[in-house]
């Protein structure tokens, strides 16, 4: 049989031992692969050539990105397959908007559907990260602000560049990278905050960031209060 015990590894002297175990014991299951699932046939669809895509990463994003981002003209064209992540269309600015829920695991895969299904003009991407990931040598200059950005590639002039040993991981580093090798427009933006949730203190960076990118958005999103009952016992 296979040395499959757990805990335990036994390294077999023969490379027959593995095939047979690989033959008899140890059948490949194919991962299922990942595909959008579409609100209605994308065949000849307008989306699929817009003049912009934006694309709105990080944990737990969903609700802040459809709070802000989805106006009322903006129709959903399919769900990502990363927990609560969606694709959306506003005819009127011919622009894309993913609001990708943050999940390494399955990154690469949306990025090559996301990539083969749709051909933008332009590219902007916001990746929103907690702030302790920040590393700098002047971290007491940042350490009082609850949301401060930073850029790659960016053509706003008051938005500083990122500084190694930062990056960005994820769908928006990996289309942005493709795009580079493609000699293709592209700009990020990261946003590293102490408040995920998105509170309006914390959100106000980024809302001015999207108006500075002429991108429209709703300010009236509050983030849901969490229910505290569970502290009373």
């Amino acid at each position: 049989g296979c040395p499959m015990g757990f805990g335990e590894l036994n390294i077999p002297s023969s490379r027959a031992f593995w095939d047979d175990c690989d033959e008899d014991e140890c059948p490949k299951t194919e991962a299922e692969k990942l595909q959008l699932k579409y609100e209605c046939s994308p065949e000849g669809a307008e989306w699929k050539n817009p003049k912009m895509m934006f694309i709105l990463e990080g944990p737990n994003v969903a609700a802040f990105g459809e709070g802000t981002l989805l106006l009322n003209d903006s129709k959903k064209v399919a769900s990502i397959p990363s927990k609560s992540s969606s694709l959306h269309y506003i005819p009127s600015k011919q622009m894309l908007i993913a609001i990708v829920e943050e999940d390494l695991a399955t990154s690469g895969e949306i990025c090559d559907i996301l990539l083969s299904t749709c051909k933008p003009q332009d590219v902007i991407t916001l990746t929103i990260k907690p702030k302790v990931d920040y590393k700098s040598e002047n971290i007491a200059a940042v350490r009082d602000t609850i949301t401060f950005l930073r850029s790659i590639d960016g053509t706003l002039n008051h938005i500083e560049a990122l500084e190694t040993p930062n990056f960005i991981a994820g769908v928006a580093a990996g289309i942005c990278s493709w795009r580079c090798n493609e000699k293709l427009k592209s700009q990020s933006y990261i946003a590293y905050t102490d408040n995920l949730a998105m509170d309006s203190m914390a959100a106000k960076p980024i809302l001015k960031l999207l108006n500075d990118l002429n991108i429209e958005y709703s300010n009236s999103y509050k983030p849901k209060k969490r229910d505290d009952s569970h502290l009373y016992m």
